[in-house]
């Protein structure tokens, strides 16, 4: 949930708590103000009407003069009682008893006075100030809400920048200056980690840039002297088992360094050619090239196209990228395994038998990360894959599917 969104859930949840509790509490503090008006006048009506009938002749059967449908007068046998207020069971009235004295005779004297008009304003009082205060509880979120956009606009704005900035690009991040101090002075921490990232990842890579041109031609007169050295006669069955190891290493350091080359090239962008590729085609011919590694693992080799996808891009990195997933497939399996190679709606997947369990996914396509102890392996394969999808936007995922892990990537959004 976004921080604007929780802030306004507060203040709303805070808000229909008051309303929830003030609405109640208004109602009854408003009812007891009615009662208490009404009961006043009930009072004043009574102190107005008792000196007038204790001058009165009042006749058995004879209602006097003075009263009506809400006034009664009758005789009681209750002398000297105390007033009361009280309402009607059906709440419907409110009524005021008092005890007199006419002509030496004690009378019960009942006023009483309708709660239904009153009991009407008071409802409408009540939804009226609901309404209002629902009126004025959207209002004021509306408010807050277009307020806390405003002073959080700054903080959206450098968000932005962050997610569209990339380390490896040359220009430094620049965010845009805030009135508001604390996101300034987020804004100036913020370009200053990024600045210190952005040199030391420039550091880094031309120091492996640098390193593995260097290494090119160290490595070049180190196999041609092996080669020269394997040359020279006699040799010992000890010699040549030394002189094949170090050989096998020259190799080796000399695939790792042509790894390292190609990331830093890609890195670098500096595959700007693009031309229409056919990927059925660059596949067969690959399939092609590596029948002879297949026939010594005994692999067998299933093929499904569906299509013949064209793509636009640069036809050494998309080669790269095919003979790299086909190479890892061919490599990490089973002697007597099997290869699958489909083509279908916009996507390429090699699927291959292997080990019986799903690899690391968190560190698969990781530089130098190696899933299996062979040392013909450089850990850079899966790499050098990964950096060609993000160049030209592909999706790769891996997944397991007893027996087989499968690669896939969609080229075709």
């Amino acid at each position: 949930m976004k921080l604007l969104n929780k802030t306004v859930q507060y203040y709303f949840l805070l808000s229909v708590v008051l309303l929830l509790v003030a609405v109640p509490v208004f109602y009854f503090v408003l009812k007891r103000i009615v009662i208490a008006n009404v009961d006043a006048r009930l009072i004043e009506t009574k102190t107005q009407l008792i000196p007038r009938l204790q001058v009165m002749e009042v006749q058995p059967g004879n209602k006097p003069p003075l009263l009506d449908n809400d006034i009664t007068l009758e005789k009681s046998g209750k002398p000297g009682a105390k007033d009361s207020l009280y309402t009607s069971d059906k709440g419907t009235y409110r009524l005021l008893t008092s005890y007199l004295v006419i002509n030496q005779n004690t009378y019960r004297l009942q006023i009483k006075s309708s709660l239904a008009n009153h009991q009407a304003l008071i409802t409408s009082i009540i939804i009226l100030q609901v309404l209002l205060l629902s009126l004025l509880l959207a209002g004021l979120l509306m408010i807050n809400r277009s307020l806390a956009r405003q002073v959080w606009k700054p903080f959206y704005n450098t968000l932005r920048k962050l997610r569209a900035y990339k380390v490896d690009h040359a220009e430094p991040l620049q965010l845009p200056h805030s009135e508001v101090n604390e996101f300034e002075e987020l804004n100036t921490a913020v370009e200053q980690l990024a600045e210190r990232s952005r040199k030391s990842y420039v550091a880094q890579k031309e120091f492996a840039e640098n390193a593995s041109h260097e290494m090119r031609t160290p490595l070049a007169i180190f196999q041609g002297k092996l080669e020269l050295l394997m040359q020279t006669m006699p040799l010992t069955e000890e010699q040549a088992t030394l002189i094949t190891d170090m050989a096998s290493a020259s190799q080796r350091m000399a695939r790792l360094n042509k790894g390292l080359i190609l990331l830093t090239r890609i890195q670098n962008g500096q595959f700007p050619e693009t031309e229409d590729v056919s990927v059925k085609k660059m596949t067969l011919h690959l399939l092609e090239q590596y029948q002879q590694q297949m026939d010594q693992k005994e692999l067998t080799l299933e093929q499904h196209w569906e299509e013949d996808l064209h793509i636009t891009a640069n036809p050494t990195l998309v080669e790269v990228l095919l003979s790299n997933l086909l190479v890892n497939a061919i490599r990490h399996n089973l002697k007597g395994g099997q290869i699958i190679v489909k083509l279908a709606n916009g996507t390429f997947t090699v699927q291959n038998t292997g080990q019986l369990y799903e690899l690391n996914t968190n560190r698969l396509f990781q530089r130098f990360s190696k899933s299996s102890a062979d040392a013909e392996s450089m850990g850079l394969g899966l790499e050098i894959v990964k950096k060609v999808c993000d160049l030209y936007e592909f999706e790769i995922s891996y997944a397991y599917e007893h027996p087989l892990h499968s690669f896939r990537v969609r080229m075709k959004q």
